[in-house]
């Protein structure tokens, strides 16, 4: 009944239910969820769903550390809202920015290693809500259901393929090639509307923010994109690939 009711909400906002109807369908259930669900207009894997209606909730504000970088890991989360940032330190003790995650991703999935360590730090850069799910339960849900192991190497090799992006991205020595480069293989692995800030740009490029604002003016003038609040929507993907002259991507 919950996956027929969030197929049905999946784009429907949750208020055109009526809030009596759902409550008459599911009269012990936390309705919270699938408030969310129904606002946020997505429907996940199952596993992710489970990850969601099974695991802890916690709500984590801004500057919030969720996961420290050599501890012992031990749960792996879904993040519901808001936006986390994966970092590790530099040898002075000043954060370096990795990569950052939206709404519907897995984070800490080192967890589903036995004995494994995090990886990397994460911490919210926004009021952020989690929910985070220990290794074995998971597993344990995973083999309940049968959900086939590619559902799950799919996680990883999106994750690898974005990483290898940014690598790739870092062998460009002319910043409009770099920037180009990062703003065509987001375009290419999540589509034209692009969810970064100039500064978190900046973090992942290892640019300074001035010049990527100075670039990001020229590709808008030159009509490849267009810019609102943190947010940047690519119009002629083909035109980015001109900028860095169509260099392949490392992992095919």
């Amino acid at each position: 009944r919950i996956i027929k009711l969030l197929s049905f909400a999946k784009g429907t906002p949750f208020h055109c239910f009526g809030g009596a109807a759902l409550e008459e369908y599911l009269p012990d259930f936390d309705l919270q969820p699938l408030r969310a669900y129904a606002t946020m207009q997505i429907l996940p894997h199952p596993i992710l769903m489970e990850v969601y209606f099974m695991g802890k909730y916690e709500f984590s504000l801004r500057q919030e550390v969720l996961l420290e970088k050599g501890a012992l890991s031990a749960q792996a989360g879904f993040l519901v809202k808001g936006q986390l940032r994966t970092f590790c330190l530099g040898p002075s003790g000043d954060e370096i920015s990795l990569f950052y995650l939206g709404p519907g991703n897995l984070f800490g999935s080192s967890a589903l290693v036995y004995h494994a360590k995090v990886m990397v730090s994460v911490s919210a850069i926004s009021p952020a809500e989690v929910y985070l799910l220990a290794a074995d339960r998971f597993w344990k849900l995973w083999q309940e259901h049968g959900y086939p192991p590619q559902d799950l190497m799919a996680h990883f090799v999106r994750r690898i393929t974005m990483l290898s992006d940014y690598i790739c991205c870092s062998h460009f020595l002319e910043d409009d090639k770099r920037v180009a480069y990062f703003l065509h293989s987001c375009c290419a692995s999540s589509g034209p509307s692009i969810p970064y800030t100039h500064e978190q740009i900046a973090a992942i490029t290892g640019m300074s923010r001035v010049s990527v604002t100075r670039i990001l003016k020229q590709f808008r003038e030159a009509g490849i994109l267009r810019q609102s609040y943190r947010r940047i929507e690519i119009l002629a993907p083909q035109r980015l690939s001109e900028v860095f002259a169509s260099l392949g991507y490392f992992l095919d």
